[in-house]
């Protein structure tokens, strides 16, 4: 019991040395994916947003390939280029089955009237350390736990006024299981995003509907 503590206690010291060196969210950190920058709020150590509390209401949306923004070391290749395109693939689809499914929101191709163009890129990804998630030590501190970053915005489809912008942070869960697969909790984090998406659309309207993309808390994302 005496060596189960310590182990545990090292394990707790080393994920608080581990969260030490994770910078919070700054108005200063631009991939220069969003169109503007300029309106951006705090809301947390987490999360900056924008909302255009002036704007109308959409019907409809036009989903833009979600891309990759930042470059990995040379020297520190943890994703290769088809995970990396996997998972923007799977977030644009997470994304598009969300909001179109049970009678949801119509995904068309063209700009028109009362059409918002959702944009999304992925501004980093911290690897899931998969043989950490099987200890129930380490599933308490989050040691092991990964997740992704990422700054998106809606906005007009014809004129490119931007509605609403979001800089986002989210992890994984201690609960749920995201697998041996190194990239299990940025997935975990991107369904999490993609069903709030939905469900508060669902319960919105007006200037509520670009809220729900970008959420009303966050971890760049944790609800």
């Amino acid at each position: 019991m005496k060596n189960l503590t310590k182990f545990a206690l090292e394990l707790i010291a080393l994920q608080l040395c581990l969260c030490a060196c994770a910078a919070p969210v700054s108005v200063t950190d631009q991939s220069g994916f969003l169109s503007d920058y300029s309106r951006l709020e705090k809301i947390d150590d987490n999360m900056l947003r924008f909302i255009d509390e002036s704007a109308p209401n959409l019907s409809s949306f036009i989903v833009d390939p979600v891309v990759i923004t930042f470059r990995q070391p040379p020297d520190e290749q943890v994703f290769t280029d088809e995970e990396l395109a996997k998972l923007t693939d799977y977030y644009e689809e997470a994304v598009i089955d969300a909001l179109s499914k049970d009678e949801g929101y119509p995904i068309v191709e063209y700009p028109g009237p009362g059409v918002g163009r959702i944009g999304i890129g992925i501004t980093n990804v911290e690897e899931t350390i998969g043989i950490l998630n099987l200890s129930i030590y380490t599933k308490i501190t989050g040691l092991g736990l990964g997740g992704a970053s990422f700054e998106g915005e809606i906005v007009d489809s014809v004129s490119g006024k931007q509605f609403a912008a979001a800089v986002r942070w989210g992890t994984g869960s201690r609960i749920l299981k995201a697998g041996i697969t190194h990239m299990g909790d940025a997935k975990i984090a991107i369904n999490r995003w993609a069903k709030d998406l939905r469900a508060q659309i669902d319960e919105a309207n007006g200037r509520l509907i670009y809220a729900s993309l970008f959420g009303r808390s966050a971890c760049l994302l944790r609800y």
